[in-house]
């Protein structure tokens, strides 16, 4: 079991690589969620070969998958007739839909394998956050002092990046939300100040924002 919601068929087989023969350890995953989501991809990806070639349009990259997946025919009386070639269909799908594998020199444990291949996931979010929603793509300074300042403010955003989504995906409610949607719901809430008794009040806040506060423990003043 992987979390609460994700279970996972596992093998894992010690094997030998390169000319030194190099210990190292193959750990082949089955997911079948994952499965059944490839087996219809590809049933959609075959009758998309199929339609092609009826209405005689075939694509040239598509070529070798018409010749191993569909069969066809072209008679002076029927015309063109395309049929799938069911054998080849059940071997690819046999092989391929919902495997996944992770081979490693060094972690033993498929647990463990699975674990670091997913924290990769992790690094990759935070580069990208850097890239695309922190505007680092370039980073349009022009002296040495600048960039050292320029790269700690963006390390600080990205901690604060890093712990929004580490509480949204926390929560159930908010989990399919990214951090630019969590913020940009929260935009609108504003606090407006007076001069006089009343002091300062907050704007209404939606049923989404209320959702936000309750994760992140935020209790605004009455």
């Amino acid at each position: 079991m992987v979390g609460e919601d994700e279970a996972l068929y596992v093998a894992t087989e010690f094997h030998r690589w390169g000319k030194n023969n190099h210990r190292s350890w193959l750990h082949v995953f089955y997911n079948a969620e994952r499965g059944a989501n490839a087996f219809d991809r590809f049933t959609r990806e075959l009758i998309g070969y199929r339609d092609e070639l009826l209405s005689g349009k075939p694509v040239e990259d598509h070529e070798e998958s018409y010749q191993r997946y569909l069969v066809v025919r072209d008679t002076p009386k029927r015309g063109l007739k395309v049929d799938f070639n069911e054998e080849e269909i059940r071997k690819r799908r046999k092989r391929h839909s919902g495997f996944f594998c992770i081979l490693s020199n060094k972690v033993k444990t498929p647990e463990e394998a699975l674990e670091i291949y997913r924290r990769k996931d992790v690094v990759e979010n935070c580069f990208d956050d850097l890239k695309n929603h922190l505007d680092m793509k370039r980073l349009r300074v022009h002296s040495a002092s600048a960039m050292d300042g320029r790269l700690f403010l963006q390390f600080l955003a990205l901690v604060y990046v890093s712990a929004i989504r580490a509480v949204t995906q926390a929560d159930e409610k908010l989990r399919y939300m990214t951090v630019r949607e969590v913020m940009e719901e929260m935009e609108t809430l504003a606090r407006i100040k007076y001069s006089s008794r009343y002091g300062q009040v907050f704007t209404e806040t939606t049923p989404i924002q209320r959702q936000i506060m309750d994760a992140f423990a935020i209790e605004l003043p009455a």
